[in-house]
């Protein structure tokens, strides 16, 4: 039977008890980190003796008991699974009683290394929801968000996750709107991210605040000023003549697929793997959601088809990304239009009124897609089954038109009924 001893080696009070386990050939040591005063503690007996105040044996006699039950149902776990039981063993389990960690890199304790391996496992980590290993920008963002604790770490010192709460919140929401200047919605990133991370370090046994779970735990994004191409600006952009720039010409034709598909740029890369039959494009699963979509070809998707023999041109996104705007300048896309801008001094985004040509991106295309077939009265539930949405909310964010296009179609429709009005009369 394993057994449990508590000895006072030292001569002077108050004494770290020293704790030793043994059964049958193991026999192993280690600092109970209980500690007494000598004139309490009885050597023959090795226990705390009977005059000892009741506050001693109140507050020592329990500790050494449930230390006994962590140690004792620890080993009847380990013991028949095959574990060394040692002296190393022993010490773990007495450090794991105390939440004691090892070191500071202890990722059972400490936030920022638990997040470290938790970004190193999602590598090669499958979303159950997609049944897809998580993706490179997905852990990339990780990684970003893992930057901004360890700038908020230098200045507060380490980081436990039981300390990850409101308290914590506040410091850090502070840190990165003063320190770092990051926008609202970056630092909802951060936050949201943070709380995923904790929520995971729960789901793998180790301690947790329950301020998580607050409502206060969150940060209020700012508002997006996205932009979109309306129906005439994509007309303008299908008409230019790009004969003598097959830089550009690649650009448009790209575009142009983007607009009237709605694919995110991940799928417009691998579109020259679909198929395409009876007017349709059959997408067996797409990059980010999985879905599968059909999607009905556009006349000018048609025309830019027929033009390539079925093939897209494939791009860079960050080549796209800047002959879009080329593009958008040649077909006099450049009206002031309000927006944010990354400022290359700051690396920051920078609100204000900017020609729209230099506001555009590849997600543009997917958002034009989606408001202009909403200007066209298509049902939301028409659309998502095209854009591959799944929930209506993140649906409702590429609707992007703008307050004087709502305000000039109310205004459409008042106008009808003030004339039907009048004939009735």
């Amino acid at each position: 039977m394993a057994t449990i001893q508590y000895k006072a080696l030292g001569k002077k009070s108050p004494v770290n008890l020293n704790l030793r386990f043994f059964h049958n050939k193991i026999n192993c040591y280690a600092k109970s980190n209980i500690f007494v005063n000598l004139s309490d503690w009885s050597i023959e007996k090795n226990t705390i003796k009977k005059n000892a105040s009741q506050e001693v044996k109140d507050k020592v006699i329990p500790l050494m008991e449930d230390l006994n039950k962590h140690i004792l149902n620890s080993f009847n776990n380990d013991f028949p699974t095959g574990e060394t039981i040692d002296t190393a063993w022993l010490i773990m389990k007495v450090n794991e009683f105390y939440a004691k960690p090892d070191d500071e890199n202890d990722y059972r304790y400490y936030f920022i290394p638990f997040v470290k391996k938790y970004i190193n496992e999602s590598k090669s980590r499958v979303n159950p929801n997609s049944g897809k290993v998580i993706s490179p920008l997905t852990i990339k963002n990780y990684n970003t968000t893992l930057k901004r604790l360890e700038e908020f770490e230098k200045i507060y010192g380490k980081l436990r996750t039981k300390n990850v709460n409101l308290n914590f919140h506040k410091q850090f929401t502070s840190f990165c709107a003063t320190v770092g200047k990051y926008s609202g919605t970056l630092i909802e990133k951060y936050v949201s991210q943070i709380k995923h991370f904790v929520k995971e370090a729960k789901v793998e046994g180790y301690e947790t605040s329950v301020e998580i779970e607050s409502r206060k735990f969150t940060f209020k994004r700012e508002t997006t000023f996205d932009i979109y191409l309306n129906r005439n600006e994509v007309q303008d952009i299908f008409d230019l003549n790009l004969h003598d720039n097959p830089r550009l010409d690649n650009a448009r034709d790209l575009m142009i697929a983007g607009l009237w598909t709605g694919l995110r740029f991940s799928d417009l890369q691998k579109f020259n793997n679909f198929l395409i039959t009876d007017n349709r494009i059959k997408i067996i699963e797409t990059e980010k959601t999985g879905e599968a979509v059909v999607i009905p070809i556009h006349p000018q998707l048609q025309f830019v088809l027929e033009k390539r023999g079925n093939k897209l041109p494939e791009l860079s996104s960050q080549n796209f990304n800047q002959y879009m705007k080329e593009v958008c300048e040649k077909a006099k896309i450049t009206e002031m239009t309000l927006g944010s801008k990354k400022d290359p001094k700051t690396n920051r985004n920078v609100k204000g009124h900017y020609p729209k040509h230099k506001l555009v991106s590849s997600h543009t295309l997917r958002r034009s897609f989606v408001t202009n077939l909403v200007e066209l009265d298509t049902t939301a539930e028409t659309i998502m089954a095209l854009s591959a949405h799944r929930s209506y909310r993140e649906f409702a964010k590429y609707i992007k038109t703008t307050k004087e296009e709502t305000a000039n179609k109310v205004e459409k429709i008042w106008q009808a009924e003030i004339e039907n009005n009048l004939k009735v009369v």
